[in-house]
């Protein structure tokens, strides 16, 4: 069976393999749309701050991130 991504969830550019994963986590998972696009710009904000993939971030990439917030 194959799930539809939801409506709200568009980008004009490819989706990479790690976004793809992430959605698909987040819908086998029963997450809202809300939570879904919550993640997702979270996630790229955190991408934005590493200026690489999250997906080589370091566990202190994530703590120095969650540091940066406060």
């Amino acid at each position: 069976m194959t799930e539809d991504i939801p409506i709200n969830i568009q980008q004009s550019t490819p989706m990479t393999p790690l976004r793809a994963r992430m959605i698909a986590d987040m819908i086998s998972r029963d997450l809202g749309s809300a939570s879904q696009t919550s993640h997702l710009r979270a996630c790229k904000r955190f991408a934005a701050w590493l200026e690489r993939s999250p997906e080589t971030a370091t566990p202190d990439d994530v703590k120095y991130f969650q540091q940066h917030l406060i």
